[in-house]
Order: C-alpha cells, then sequence, then structure tokens
C-alpha cells in the first residue's frame, strides 16, 4: 500500500513514516516508479513504533527493542531503565528539598554517591566532562556506554579513562584550521552522530556486501583521499594532526585498551572493526597508508 493509505491507517504523518525509514526501523519496498509500497509488516512495526514512541522510548532504544527476537525481554530491559531514572529523578527531588531546608551539605553529597552507583557509563561521563566535550565523546561512543559498571575491572578502567581524558592536553590548530574545524563540528547534531555510527556499524556486520553496493561511491571517495587537492585541504591538516595526536598521546595505548575493558559491547565492535579494516585494506591496498603517514 502507499504511504496515504498507511499515514490513516497507523495516524502517523508522512514526515514521521519517511523519518522512521531513514533511520533504517523500516524498509518498504520501492517500486520502479519510485513510490514506496508498504507491506502489512510494514505498518505493524510503523504501528509499534508509534506506541513505542508516544511511550516515551528513544530511536536507538526503539530500534533495540525492534532487533530482539524476544521482545518482551527486550521491554524488560527498557522499562527497568526507565524506572531507575524515575528513582534517580525521585530521589533527587527528595535531595533538593533537603537543601533547601538547609541539611548538611556533606550528608547529600553522600547520597549522591550512592545514587551515581546506578548510572549508565554515559551518564557518569555527562558528568564528569560536562559541555560540548562531554557530549561529542558520549555520542562517538555512546551506543556502546549504556550499562552500568559491575565489576572492579570495570572501575578500573572507567578511573583510568578519566585520568586519561582530565589531563589530556588539546589539539593546537593554527587560527586558519581552528576556524575550519569549528565551522564543521556546528554542522554535527547528535542525530548525525548516531546515524554515522549506525552505518559503520551495518558495514562491518558484512564488509563485503559494504563493499558490493557501495563500490562507486567508495572508489571515488579513495580517489579523492589520495589526490593533490585533498593533500592541500584543511581537512588532510587536521587529520593528520589529529593522527599525530593521537600516536603520541597515548590514546591507543591508554584510552582504546580501558574502553574495551569498561564496555563489554564496545570490545565486541573493535573486534569487527579491526576484521573489517583488514578485509577493506586487502581489497584497497592504496588505503593502508591513510593511517600511518
Amino acid at each position: 500500500m502507499l504511504i496515504n493509505e498507511v499515514c490513516k491507517i497507523t495516524g502517523l504523518t508522512k514526515k514521521a513514516i519517511e523519518y522512521y525509514e531513514e533511520k533504517g526501523l523500516i524498509a518498504p519496498k520501492v517500486e520502479e516508479n519510485g513510490y514506496r509500497n508498504f507491506s502489512s509488516e510494514d505498518v505493524a512495526k510503523l504501528k509499534e513504533i508509534s506506541v513505542l514512541r508516544k511511550l516515551g522510548l528513544s530511536i536507538s532504544e526503539i530500534r533495540d527493542v525492534l532487533e530482539k527476537d524476544n521482545k518482551k525481554a527486550g521491554l524488560t530491559k527498557v522499562k527497568h531503565k526507565k524506572d531507575l531514572e524515575l528513582q534517580q529523578y525521585s530521589k533527587k527531588q527528595e535531595l533538593l528539598n533537603q537543601l533547601i531546608e538547609g541539611e548538611n551539605i556533606d550528608e547529600i553529597m553522600k547520597q549522591l554517591e550512592e545514587l551515581e552507583k546506578q548510572q549508565i557509563i554515559k551518564e557518569k561521563l555527562l558528568d564528569a566532562f560536562p559541555g560540548y566535550y562531554g557530549h561529542f565523546l558520549v555520542f562517538h561512543f555512546g551506543r556502546f556506554l549504556n550499562e552500568r559498571i559491575s565489576s572492579k575491572e570495570q572501575e578500573k578502567a572507567y578511573n583510568n579513562v578519566v585520568k586519561f581524558l582530565d589531563n589530556i592536553k588539546t589539539v593546537e590548530f593554527t587560527a586558519e584550521l581552528k576556524e575550519y574545524f569549528e565551522e564543521a563540528v556546528s554542522i554535527v547534531n547528535d542525530e548525525l552522530l548516531e546515524s554515522v555510527t549506525n552505518e559503520i556499524v551495518k558495514a562491518i556486520e558484512n564488509v563485503d556486501d559494504y563493499i558490493e553496493k557501495n563500490k562507486n561511491i567508495l572508489e571515488q571517495y579513495i580517489a579523492y583521499k589520495n589526490s593533490e587537492e585533498y593533500k592541500q585541504s584543511s581537512e588532510y591538516k587536521i587529520q593528520n594532526l589529529l593522527l599525530e595526536f593521537q600516536k603520541t598521546s597515548g590514546y591507543f595505548d591508554v584510552f582504546i585498551p580501558n574502553m574495551r575493558k569498561l564496555s563489554p559491547s564496545y570490545d565486541e565492535y573493535f573486534r569487527k572493526l579491526e576484521k573489517a579494516n583488514e578485509k577493506f585494506v586487502n581489497r584497497y591496498p592504496e588505503t593502508s597508508t591513510w593511517y600511518n603517514e
């Protein structure tokens, strides 16, 4: 069926349906005339998405639920998370009232420390690094930080990550490169970062298939990256500065190993990424120098 009929059945707007399609939650068949043909399964999924959105689930939470073979378990996990969030909010409101009434600040800090133990890693990092730096860090690794610290090894790894990030020196850009970098960063938002990460995850799950489907785009990109035009660009200069920074700052020796210990899901992703990179370089040997210049 066509989108107008789907809108009537689901109560969703066209823009909402297009948004869920863009996020990869549904994938209707595209006919030769360019019209999208929604199946009964697509409609059922859209109804489910609509309900989950109205219940306050984020796109990433909905994706997790839809991808689970056992949806009951997936929904139970989300409910547990929401329950904890409500408990934390209620407790913070209570502590705020205590502060208003003049309660001892040290006692309130102790109670907050207990609350922090229930936070997921993402929340802890945002507390440790408020502002853009923390948000960029969290959304770069965000999908791997939706778990709690549950072992001494994770706790040690978290402390090592925080110590590394808190003492790391800022990359020194020229005024020209700083202006270019700030302009580029200004267009990056949470949705874009999540979208890029999801595309990478899909690519590494089946590298050969991804390469075949995107062969022309990849070859054009490789040609550009190896061109003199690119080597004269601000993008190239910034990349080299960042690569040099990563090599000399301990990023690969300290940060990444501790991130892998901190987050089992990131460790799994990292191992898959290494294998995917190896396949990609075998297919396109000219890319092997990109990160060793």
